[in-house]
């Protein structure tokens, strides 16, 4: 009898120490959203082609809360510009991704600066520019609205984590 009230001890022992480090490890533990990094600022430009890499930093204007990463393509010949932009929004009920594009007339292309329009249509509710600064690894976004939207105006710069 004693050895089986031996075992049971350890058993029991052994049940209570698991439970406790299954707790500890369960309620000790906190969710933590994955470290995002954003692209590195990167300004590639030859005569005919830029591509530029990156995130904006709103400086002034409506701040989404999360995480973006931009990619710029423009070609010179053809007097455009597209841009592709992803946010990873964060809020009290977990994250959404969200994608956008946009597309630029240029309307000034230099050695030192390559400035753009936005292209808008009736139903969009912000004007917007942008200027690339190749030799400066540099770039700025701003905006503004039109028509009878009310749109808060703002800048961005361009930024970038690292590699």
């Amino acid at each position: 009898m004693d050895r089986s009230r031996l075992q049971m001890a350890v058993i029991m022992l052994a049940a209570f120490v698991g439970c406790a480090a299954g707790s500890w490890l369960y309620f000790g533990s906190t969710m933590q959203a994955p470290k995002v990094i954003r692209p590195p600022l990167d300004i590639s430009v030859n005569a005919e082609e830029m591509r530029v890499w990156g995130a904006w930093d709103v400086q002034a204007g409506y701040v989404p809360s999360g995480m973006g990463a931009i990619e710029i393509r423009c070609v010179r010949q053809a007097s455009l510009c597209v841009e592709a932009e992803a946010n990873l929004l964060q809020h009290t009920e977990g994250e959404d991704l969200t994608a956008e594009v946009r597309l630029y007339r240029i309307t000034s292309w230099s050695n030192e600066t390559v400035e753009a329009e936005l292209l808008t249509t009736d139903a969009d509710c912000v004007q917007g520019t942008l200027q690339i600064n190749p030799s400066e690894q540099g770039a700025r976004r701003s905006w503004k609205s039109f028509g009878e939207c009310e749109a808060e105006p703002g800048y961005a710069i361009l930024v970038g984590d690292p590699l």
